[in-house]
């Protein structure tokens, strides 16, 4: 027996598997996110803004121009991927079709959901892709309490639930970077088979090139079939002069740029190049190879004969002359420009000096050898140019992550243009620098040529086709002004100093920004590169720096914009609580007393200020929390509780029972998250929000029918042939709609040719017959459908213009004096619709235009009621300049849930 026991095998423990417990990152991930998200109104001024604009995309079946109604304003200051998700998220959700019926937005709680769903779950995958590479080069300890800490800084869970674009922004960024560590320290593997497919009695083996890959050009593919069709439905530019069609040449240049990334397709892409290169080819006689037996054909072309071509190719003796002449040139223009010489003969001295101090560098990185003097020979630019124009095939690890980590930088211009290349490339480039990898530059470890190629196809067709479509006031508004002044210049007032963002950091990360100074100093005494791990470490170090002093040295700031550094801070944080728990450090009384001090200041500050959260992602930061009664609001005690709490746990943790102390820091933290989550915003966001005024009114309203306008009888006839004496609208239903009540079916048709000129007008009276959840079906009276006929028989071949106009005739919705944007969502644009008596938003302080509609009685009539949304400090202004004494006796104040939005109403 005992020799039997001495000879058994061990056996190692069994080791869960990574996919389980990422299944388990997003159930964990969703339900502390999501839960709740559709409870409280949008926040204005920004996710009512952002999705008035998607709402628009689904109204205009037009997914390239972004657009905003009124006044022609247009829509310039954002790019478009956060308008494709939310349009899509209400799609999917069954919402907004056609831009929605009257009073949708306000129906149910879906539109909170559909709006904020995709911003919810771009969080979520930023978490997981960084727990993923935790996990795979650190530890799941590591991974999970990353997950802990950068999910539940209020930083980031507050801004997951916001429909603005600094979270698929720094969601990017997250996916980026851990792409790229993953490439620098697990990348020299090959790439490895995951799978095998049967086709046409053929098995194909696909691996992580097919994934990467295809979901990469997918976003390509996707925009380059919408282009062909959108410009071919829509050809109206506004870009002067004749061109070929865009229909044509812009997807087929994204189709040559995707194809770019292969090698045969990297050829193709420089084929004009390359026929130059083949008649050189042909004028010196250069061999070329015959076709070896059962070589294909494909592969003859690009190896044997393309080969050739490629050597006399005229972007390679180009690039050899740039290479040749960039250096002295640069090195002289730096002497004469940056160190202040004048005298030419000094300054071609001084570049000389330059020069030759970059053959050094040349030399080092291997592309020259030493001894050539101070200039780069022609012979050094060959070496150069064949690395430069070489496309390796993708054969290892390393290149599809970094083809990964390019496709999200290429997705994060789309999603609030140039900060998360500016933020990324600054980590790439100290990670160069200071690990010595330029050799590997040179040697095309960092797939830049793939990845320049992948994020240009990604992010630049839109820009193209936005600039098409709107000329060059995009250019204008979003290039100069929105790009180029934000960072440079400042816009919007914000303009900040450098310290600007340490205020929202503590506030923002509460707990998490209480330790700080211990992790802070913990990655500082423990940088190295002896280790994965401590390289790890490193590269959230570098993340951490350069991407605060990117946004603290942009001019425009605002409390949001450094949230793509938070996710960095927070991993530090974490790195700190593993070596907490591992007993590798520990929590010194000195950095306890510190974050103890931290953490209550913090909650001092929000104990009085609670709403330095919400003013994380408003625009305005004047607007007061509901303190004043009849809201009197006061969140402090649980603000105060949780401040206890947490220095609680940070005693705790500076004494022996270190792990006791980690798990005591998490739970207060998870608990600021959830309380952040569940009750803190379902009540600012009550008072930051009109959606409760708003749907006051479409509950309050009284409809008395429906108003057509037709552009044309073409479209009169098309509308009517086959229909009977019932038709249908579809509405929120007020509180007050009852079957049988009178309805009136209002008819009105423009010329096809010039739609300001009104051909026919005919009212056709009707009763309500049935009411379901949002539709409304009502039956002519007898004799009014044959009234129709006529204008149906001289429709039939009648031209035919724009698609018809449909608006619910009811009570009108006046927005006075406002310019947060919820109005114009909420109401689904019902204050700018097309009819004269929908233009009802009046932003004007004179109030000319709205004392013009309110004495207009053809846009205002007598004997209905009119309900009026104003600023909650002002609502009692307009009542002194209505026209009537009716008018002034009726008006009352019908809703005051907000603090800062009221809604009233009038008889006129």
């Amino acid at each position: 027996m005992p020799s039997e026991l001495a000879s058994a095998t061990l056996i190692a423990p069994h080791r869960r598997p990574l996919g389980f417990e990422l299944a388990l990152v997003v159930l964990v991930a969703l339900a502390v996110l999501l839960p709740g998200v559709w409870s409280y109104s949008l926040v204005d001024p920004w996710e009512t803004h952002y999705g008035e604009v998607s709402r628009m995309m689904l109204q205009n079946h037009d997914w390239v121009h972004t657009d905003w109604p009124q006044d022609g304003e247009g829509f310039r200051s954002k790019p478009v991927l956060i308008f494709w998700m939310m349009a899509a998220s209400m799609r999917v959700l069954g919402l907004a079709a056609d831009g929605g019926y009257s009073g949708e937005m306000v129906h149910g709680a879906t539109t909170m959901l559909a709006i904020r769903l995709p911003f919810v779950l771009a969080g979520v995958g930023g978490l997981v892709l960084m727990w993923w590479m935790l996990a795979r080069l650190v530890s799941r300890r590591l991974a999970w309490l990353a997950l802990l800490v950068v999910g539940s800084c209020p930083f980031m869970c507050l801004i997951a639930r916001q429909a603005i674009p600094d979270m698929p922004l720094t969601a990017c960024v997250i996916g980026a970077l851990s792409l790229f560590a993953m490439a620098m320290e697990d990348g020299e593997r090959p790439v490895a088979p995951l799978g095998s497919l049967r086709i046409a009695g053929r098995t194909l083996a696909w691996d992580a090139r097919h994934v990467v890959v295809g979901l990469a050009l997918a976003v390509v593919a996707v925009q380059a079939i919408y282009y062909a069709f959108y410009f071919v439905l829509s050809p109206a530019l506004m870009v002067r002069g004749r061109m070929p069609s865009p229909a044509l040449w812009l997807p087929l240049g994204m189709a040559i740029a995707a194809f770019a990334l292969h090698r045969d397709g990297w050829m193709v892409a420089r084929l004009p190049f390359l026929l130059i290169g083949g008649i050189v080819a042909a004028i010196v006689d250069a061999p070329v190879r015959a076709r070896a037996p059962g070589q294909r054909l494909w592969r003859h072309v690009f190896d044997d004969v393309l080969a050739v071509w490629d050597r006399y190719a005229a972007d390679r003796y180009l690039g050899r002359v740039g290479a040749f002449l960039a250096i002295p040139l640069a090195a002289f223009t730096g002497s004469m420009t940056v160190l202040g010489i004048i005298d030419p003969a000094v300054a071609l001295i001084r570049s000389l000096e330059i020069a030759g101090g970059v053959t050094v560098i040349w030399a080092w990185i291997g592309i020259a050898a030493p001894g050539h003097g101070p200039l780069p020979s022609w012979r050094d630019t060959g070496p150069m140019l064949d690395r430069a124009l070489a496309m390796a095939p993708i054969t290892t690890m390393r290149q599809v992550y970094l083809i990964g980590c390019y496709s999200l930088l290429g997705i994060s211009v789309l999603a609030k243009g140039p900060p998360g290349v500016a933020v990324v490339g600054a980590v790439g480039a100290f990670h160069v620098a200071l690990f010595h990898r330029w050799r590997a530059v040179y040697g095309g470890a960092y797939e830049l040529k793939r990845g320049v190629i992948l994020m240009i196809a990604t992010f630049l067709p839109w820009h193209v086709a936005m600039y098409l479509k709107d000329g060059l006031q995009f250019i204008n508004d979003y290039v100069f002004q929105h790009v180029l002044n934000r960072a440079a210049v400042g816009v919007d007032n914000s303009p900040g100093t450098f310290e600007y963002y340490a205020s929202q950091i503590g506030h923002g990360m509460w707990l998490w920004a209480a330790l700080l100074p211990a992790a802070l100093a913990a990655a500082l005494l423990r940088t190295r590169t002896d280790s994965r791990e401590a390289r790890v470490r490193f590269l959230v170090v570098l993340w951490a720096v350069a991407g605060f002093a990117f946004f603290g040295m942009v001019q425009t700031k605002f409390h949001h914009y450094v949230l793509p550094v938070v996710p960095a801070l927070g991993l530090l944080v974490a790195f700190f609580l593993d070596d907490l728990v591992a007993g590798r450090d520990r929590l010194h009384p000195v950095f306890a007393a510190i974050g103890v001090a931290i953490a209550l200041l913090v909650c001092r500050d929000l104990m009085h200020e609670p709403e330095r959260w919400i003013e994380m992602f408003v625009f305005r930061y004047d607007r007061p929390w509901p303190a004043a009664e009849p809201y009197a609001i006061d969140p402090s005690d649980g603000v105060l509780a949780l401040g206890l709490a947490s220095a609680i746990a940070f005693a705790i943790a500076a004494t022996r029972w270190r792990r006791l102390g980690a798990v005591c820091l998490g739970a207060a933290g998870l608990a600021i998250c959830v309380w952040a989550l569940q009750i803190y915003m379902p009540i600012a966001g009550t008072h930051w929000g009109m959606r409760d005024a708003v749907r006051a009114y479409y509950d309050q309203r009284t409809i008395y029918g429906e108003k057509r306008v037709y552009f044309g009888l073409g479209e009169l006839y098309d509308d009517w042939r086959d229909a009977g004496s019932r038709w249908t609208f579809e509405t929120h239903i007020p509180d007050d709609l009852q079957i049988g009540q009178p309805m009136t079916l209002e008819l009105e048709v423009h010329k096809a040719d010039d739609e300001r000129v009104t051909e026919h007008e005919l009212s056709l009276a009707g009763a309500v017959t049935r009411i379901a959840d949002h539709r409304v079906e009502l039956a002519l009276a007898p004799g009014e459908r044959a009234r129709l006929e006529p204008l149906i028989a001289r429709g039939k071949a009648a031209p035919r213009g724009r698609p018809a106009v449909r608006v619910v005739d009811a009570d009108r919705l006046i927005a006075w004096q406002l310019y947060w944007r919820g109005e114009n969502f909420w109401s689904g644009d019902e204050i700018w619709g097309y009819p004269p008596e929908m233009k009802t938003a009046f932003k004007d302080a004179s109030g000319t235009a709205y004392t013009r509609y309110i004495n207009d009685r053809a846009r205002a009539p007598l004997g209905r009621r009119y309900f009026l949304i104003t600023e909650a400090g002002r609502i009692t202004a307009p009542r002194a300049s209505l026209p009537t004494q009716r008018a002034r006796d009726s008006y009352e104040v019908i809703d005051t849930t907000s603090n800062k939005f009221a809604l009233a109403a009038f008889w006129l």
